[in-house]
Protein backbone atom coordinates (compact mmCIF):
# COMPACT_ATOMS: atom_id res chain seq x y z
CA UNK A 1 0.00 0.00 0.00
CA UNK A 2 2.84 2.37 0.79
CA UNK A 3 4.10 2.15 -2.79
CA UNK A 4 0.69 3.15 -4.15
CA UNK A 5 0.33 5.96 -1.64
CA UNK A 6 3.83 7.30 -2.39
CA UNK A 7 3.83 6.89 -6.19
CA UNK A 8 4.03 10.04 -8.28
CA UNK A 9 0.56 11.08 -9.46
CA UNK A 10 1.76 11.64 -13.04
CA UNK A 11 2.98 8.04 -13.15
CA UNK A 12 -0.10 6.55 -11.51
CA UNK A 13 -2.72 8.58 -13.39
CA UNK A 14 -2.38 6.75 -16.74
CA UNK A 15 -2.32 3.37 -14.97
CA UNK A 16 -5.50 4.13 -13.03
CA UNK A 17 -7.15 5.53 -16.15
CA UNK A 18 -6.39 2.32 -18.05
CA UNK A 19 -7.52 0.28 -15.06
CA UNK A 20 -10.93 1.95 -14.88
CA UNK A 21 -11.52 3.48 -18.29
CA UNK A 22 -12.22 6.83 -16.60
CA UNK A 23 -9.87 9.78 -16.10
CA UNK A 24 -12.38 11.33 -13.72
CA UNK A 25 -12.42 8.20 -11.56
CA UNK A 26 -8.63 7.92 -11.67
CA UNK A 27 -8.15 11.55 -10.65
CA UNK A 28 -10.60 11.25 -7.75
CA UNK A 29 -8.94 8.05 -6.51
CA UNK A 30 -5.54 9.74 -6.65
CA UNK A 31 -6.85 12.75 -4.74
CA UNK A 32 -7.91 10.45 -1.88
CA UNK A 33 -4.36 9.34 -1.10
CA UNK A 34 -2.88 8.31 1.22
CA UNK A 35 -5.07 5.30 1.97
CA UNK A 36 -2.94 3.19 4.25
CA UNK A 37 -5.00 0.08 3.56
CA UNK A 38 -6.54 -1.84 0.72
CA UNK A 39 -9.95 -1.56 2.33
CA UNK A 40 -9.72 2.23 2.39
CA UNK A 41 -8.64 2.31 -1.26
CA UNK A 42 -11.48 -0.01 -2.29
CA UNK A 43 -14.02 2.02 -0.33
CA UNK A 44 -12.90 5.24 -2.02
CA UNK A 45 -12.92 3.59 -5.46
CA UNK A 46 -16.52 2.44 -4.91
CA UNK A 47 -17.64 5.84 -3.58
CA UNK A 48 -16.11 7.63 -6.56
CA UNK A 49 -17.82 5.26 -9.01
CA UNK A 50 -21.14 5.59 -7.17
CA UNK A 51 -20.92 9.39 -7.45
CA UNK A 52 -20.14 9.39 -11.17
CA UNK A 53 -22.85 10.40 -13.59
CA UNK A 54 -24.44 7.78 -15.80
CA UNK A 55 -22.62 9.31 -18.78
CA UNK A 56 -19.25 8.95 -17.02
CA UNK A 57 -19.99 5.33 -16.14
CA UNK A 58 -21.03 4.51 -19.69
CA UNK A 59 -17.88 6.20 -21.04
CA UNK A 60 -15.85 3.90 -18.77
CA UNK A 61 -17.87 0.92 -20.06
CA UNK A 62 -16.96 1.95 -23.61
CA UNK A 63 -13.28 1.70 -22.66
CA UNK A 64 -13.71 -2.06 -22.14
CA UNK A 65 -13.64 -4.43 -25.12
CA UNK A 66 -16.73 -6.46 -25.93
CA UNK A 67 -16.84 -9.83 -24.20
CA UNK A 68 -15.23 -12.37 -26.46
CA UNK A 69 -12.95 -9.87 -28.18
CA UNK A 70 -10.11 -11.17 -25.98
CA UNK A 71 -6.75 -11.11 -27.72
CA UNK A 72 -8.40 -9.74 -30.84
CA UNK A 73 -9.34 -6.54 -29.02
CA UNK A 74 -7.66 -3.35 -30.11
CA UNK A 75 -4.36 -2.76 -28.35
CA UNK A 76 -5.66 0.27 -26.45
CA UNK A 77 -7.82 -2.02 -24.33
CA UNK A 78 -4.70 -3.53 -22.79
CA UNK A 79 -3.97 -7.00 -21.58
CA UNK A 80 -6.10 -6.84 -18.42
CA UNK A 81 -9.34 -7.40 -20.32
CA UNK A 82 -7.91 -10.26 -22.35
CA UNK A 83 -6.68 -11.97 -19.17
CA UNK A 84 -10.00 -11.44 -17.38
CA UNK A 85 -11.96 -12.81 -20.32
CA UNK A 86 -9.72 -15.82 -20.92
CA UNK A 87 -12.12 -18.28 -19.29
CA UNK A 88 -14.97 -16.88 -21.39
CA UNK A 89 -13.26 -17.79 -24.65
CA UNK A 90 -15.05 -20.54 -26.48
CA UNK A 91 -14.34 -22.70 -29.49
CA UNK A 92 -18.06 -23.52 -29.65
CA UNK A 93 -19.27 -21.58 -32.70
CA UNK A 94 -22.92 -21.69 -31.61
CA UNK A 95 -22.06 -20.33 -28.15
CA UNK A 96 -19.88 -17.62 -29.70
CA UNK A 97 -22.81 -16.60 -31.93
CA UNK A 98 -25.15 -16.50 -28.91
CA UNK A 99 -22.63 -14.33 -27.07
CA UNK A 100 -22.32 -11.91 -30.00
CA UNK A 101 -26.08 -11.85 -30.59
CA UNK A 102 -26.77 -11.26 -26.89
CA UNK A 103 -24.40 -8.31 -26.82
CA UNK A 104 -26.00 -6.87 -29.96
CA UNK A 105 -29.47 -7.22 -28.40
CA UNK A 106 -28.21 -5.60 -25.21
CA UNK A 107 -26.90 -2.55 -27.08
CA UNK A 108 -30.13 -2.24 -29.05
CA UNK A 109 -32.28 -2.58 -25.93
CA UNK A 110 -30.30 -0.44 -23.46
CA UNK A 111 -28.29 1.83 -25.77
CA UNK A 112 -24.94 0.88 -24.23
CA UNK A 113 -22.48 -1.98 -24.27
CA UNK A 114 -22.84 -5.02 -22.02
CA UNK A 115 -20.29 -5.13 -19.22
CA UNK A 116 -19.71 -8.05 -16.93
CA UNK A 117 -16.92 -8.90 -14.54
CA UNK A 118 -15.84 -11.94 -16.56
CA UNK A 119 -13.14 -13.21 -14.20
CA UNK A 120 -13.94 -16.84 -13.48
CA UNK A 121 -16.95 -16.96 -15.80
CA UNK A 122 -17.30 -19.34 -18.73
CA UNK A 123 -18.81 -18.26 -22.03
CA UNK A 124 -21.97 -20.15 -21.00
CA UNK A 125 -22.10 -18.18 -17.72
CA UNK A 126 -21.81 -14.91 -19.62
CA UNK A 127 -24.58 -15.86 -22.07
CA UNK A 128 -26.79 -16.71 -19.08
CA UNK A 129 -25.98 -13.30 -17.54
CA UNK A 130 -26.83 -11.59 -20.83
CA UNK A 131 -30.15 -13.44 -20.96
CA UNK A 132 -30.92 -12.50 -17.35
CA UNK A 133 -30.04 -8.85 -17.74
CA UNK A 134 -31.99 -8.24 -20.96
CA UNK A 135 -35.17 -8.47 -18.85
CA UNK A 136 -34.05 -5.78 -16.39
CA UNK A 137 -35.32 -2.22 -16.50
CA UNK A 138 -32.90 0.39 -17.80
CA UNK A 139 -32.28 1.61 -14.23
CA UNK A 140 -31.67 -1.93 -12.95
CA UNK A 141 -29.28 -2.66 -15.82
CA UNK A 142 -27.29 0.51 -15.20
CA UNK A 143 -27.07 -0.31 -11.48
CA UNK A 144 -25.89 -3.83 -12.38
CA UNK A 145 -23.34 -2.40 -14.82
CA UNK A 146 -22.01 -0.15 -12.03
CA UNK A 147 -21.67 -3.19 -9.74
CA UNK A 148 -19.72 -5.11 -12.38
CA UNK A 149 -17.51 -2.09 -13.13
CA UNK A 150 -16.79 -1.74 -9.40
CA UNK A 151 -15.84 -5.43 -9.24
CA UNK A 152 -13.53 -5.08 -12.26
CA UNK A 153 -11.91 -2.00 -10.73
CA UNK A 154 -11.39 -3.82 -7.42
CA UNK A 155 -9.80 -6.84 -9.11
CA UNK A 156 -7.50 -4.61 -11.11
CA UNK A 157 -6.57 -2.49 -8.09
CA UNK A 158 -5.64 -5.66 -6.23
CA UNK A 159 -3.52 -6.85 -9.14
CA UNK A 160 -1.82 -3.45 -9.31
CA UNK A 161 -1.08 -3.54 -5.58
CA UNK A 162 0.10 -7.18 -5.69
CA UNK A 163 2.22 -7.07 -8.84
CA UNK A 164 2.70 -3.42 -9.79
CA UNK A 165 0.97 -4.03 -13.13
CA UNK A 166 -2.51 -4.47 -14.51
Amino acid sequence: MSGFDAARAEELMPVLTELSGSKTWARAVLEGRPYGSRDALHARARRVLAAQSDAEVLAAVDAHPPIGAGSGAPREFGQASAREQRAAATADAQLARRLAEGQRRHVEHFGHAFLVCATGLSAQDIVAELDRRIDLTAAEELATTREHLAAINALRLDRLLDTGAL
